[in-house]
């Protein structure tokens, strides 16, 4: 194994034990690209690092494995492991995409008015390990699509009613 390879490994057990416990889990490095590609549309707008990092991180997974299964050298070089290095020290000053992208939305949530966030606390709960923050973003038309159905129904029944209430007073 060459010098760059060691370090990169090194590293990436580092990064990958630093994921396992943010996401109390065992698969540390690859559950942070799949919270990545979780978010990926709302993080990518949101966070100019994203798509590299996002890159980076597949990449020394790929490394990782590589030199780790196979005996012959990898195209590791000396950028993958100082990029590594940089990552590890962005994730504990949370300074990496999700906890960026955690800051945006409390900050982003600070400015909405008061009943408005109270309402949203109800209903998006912001955390990383929350599943369901994409599917209540995409169910929305859904909720206004069938308010506006009960309306109409509604508006159609209040008529029909002021038309029967009319017609037996005028008979």
């Amino acid at each position: 194994m060459l010098e760059t390879e060691e370090i990169l490994f090194d590293e990436y057990k580092t990064v990958d034990n630093i994921c396992r416990d943010i996401f109390s889990c065992q698969s540390g490095v690859s559950q942070y690209i799949a919270e990545m590609e979780r978010y990926y549309s709302y993080g990518h707008s949101l966070i100019s690092s994203w798509d590299n990092d996002y890159r980076m991180l597949k990449r020394v997974r790929w490394l990782r494995n590589k030199i780790a299964h196979e005996s012959y050298a990898t195209d590791c070089n000396e950028y993958d492991a100082v990029w590594l290095e940089e990552f590890s020290r962005r994730l504990l000053e949370r300074q990496d995409p999700l906890a960026l992208l955690r800051t945006a939305e409390q900050k982003r949530s600070n400015y909405l008015p008061q009943k408005e966030r109270a309402h949203r606390a109800d209903s998006e709960q912001w955390a990383v390990g929350n599943a369901n923050l994409q599917d209540k973003k995409e169910s929305s038309p859904n909720k206004l699509g069938s308010s506006l159905i009960v309306f109409v129904e509604i508006l159609i029944i209040i008529v029909a009613v002021a038309a029967f209430f009319c017609y037996i007073a005028n008979w």
